[in-house]
This record gives structure tokens, C-alpha cells and sequence, in this order.
């Protein structure tokens, strides 16, 4: 099963958000994203969150067409996303998430979400955190990025060191470094014509992003 998760950060557009509600079986709804989902008539199967930034209108509005709704408490100790991520792992053989609408004018949420690649490893589920300029996930061990040729590729080490890592078939190799934890010294680099770019590293783990302005 393929779940899609829409948070309320930036609202995605609406290509985007239809482009992934086909890839996914499973759509929940948290607090404010349950508004995108509204404005382009897709239903959720789930709605979790707080409540005190979407609009209750929308809310009750999918309440009362019989969707299942979950409501917490504002003292709680998850965000409402990561809420909503371990509703989602729990769900039955889950093989990937998408969010969106994770990212935004806040960044603690933001960075909080992000934390969330690490949760998937440990879950062993495949995360992808997207928005209409960003697609990100996480790697922790030798992996081929397909070619996508309007995007600029970049690497972050996500643990505090990334043994060995290797770039190749990309515009800027990179042989054998020992990248720090969010060292900047793997982003910006490009994807030659028609090759996949290989990675590889001994140890630690990398979050790649594919980005455009």
C-alpha cells in the first residue's frame, strides 16, 4: 500500500497534489491541508490533527460525508504530521508515504518533518517529502538517482559522518569524501545527458534532493 499524507504547510498545487493522489491507495488529511484537499474535490480516507489552523467548515464538511475523523489535544507530544506518519505505518503493509504540504514558512515544522526520513529507515517504509520545487528522501546505502534533467541534485549527509561517499555520472564527481553531518560540500550538481547518477558510501546516511527555482 502507497499512502499520501497531506500536511498544512505550503499548499500544493493542484498538478502536483493529483499527480500524487493517483500513486497512492490511502490519503489522509492533517488539520490545515484538509483545505487543499477540499479546493480540488479529493476526499480523504482519514483526518488526524489538532484542529487549530485548518478550517472547522472543511473538517465538518468530510465529517458529515461519513469520513473518519481524529482529534487530539494541543498538549501532545507529536506533531500533527508525525501523527499522521505513524497512523499511516500502522496502516498494513505500507511500502511508500508521500508528503506534501510539508514544508513552508515554518521551520521548525519543516525540519521537523524532515526528521521524519529517519523514523522511515528505522520503519523500513520509503519516504517522500515533496513540494512544487523539492522532491527529497533518504538512502543509507549504495542507490542509482534517475535522471531528471531540469533538476539540480544535491546530497546532505544526515548522520554525523558519511563514510566514503562516492558520486559518479553526474557533472561534478565526488570520490571517496568523508561528508559531515549537512556539510555543503555535495549540493548544486547536475545530471549529464541520459545517465542515472550512482552514489555510494560505506557508512551514514544521505538525504538527496531533486529541486528546481
Amino acid at each position: 500500500m502507497d499512502v499520501l499524507i497531506v500536511s498544512g504547510g505550503t499548499e500544493p498545487s493542484k498538478e502536483l497534489l493529483l499527480k500524487y493522489k493517483n500513486k497512492a491507495s490511502f490519503i489522509i488529511g492533517v488539520d490545515k491541508g484538509c483545505n487543499v484537499l477540499y479546493k480540488y474535490n479529493i476526499t480523504p480516507n482519514l483526518i488526524v490533527g489538532d484542529f487549530d489552523s485548518g478550517d472547522l467548515k472543511v473538517v465538518e464538511y468530510f465529517k458529515n460525508t461519513g469520513i473518519e475523523v481524529r482529534k487530539y489535544s494541543t498538549h501532545k507530544d507529536y506533531t500533527d504530521t508525525h501523527l499522521a506518519y505513524n497512523i499511516a505505518k500502522e496502516l498494513g503493509d505500507v511500502k511508500k508515504i508521500y508528503l506534501l504540504g510539508a514544508t513552508g514558512t515554518r521551520f521548525d515544522h519543516s525540519l521537523g518533518n524532515l526528521g521524519l526520513f529517519l523514523n522511515s529507515l528505522e520503519d523500513e517504509i520509503y519516504l517522500e517529502i515533496v513540494d512544487d520545487n523539492n522532491i527529497m528522501f533518504i538512502v543509507d546505502k549504495k542507490t542509482t538517482i534517475k535522471n531528471r534533467k531540469n533538476k539540480v541534485l544535491s546530497f546532505h549527509g544526515l548522520s554525523d559522518e558519511v563514510k566514503n561517499f562516492t558520486i559518479k555520472n553526474a557533472k561534478y564527481e565526488l570520490e571517496r569524501y568523508n561528508l559531515k553531518l549537512l556539510e555543503p560540500r555535495a549540493i548544486c550538481n547536475e545530471f549529464l545527458d541520459g545517465e542515472d547518477v550512482q552514489i555510494d558510501f560505506d557508512s551514514g546516511k544521505i538525504l538527496v534532493m531533486l529541486t528546481n527555482d
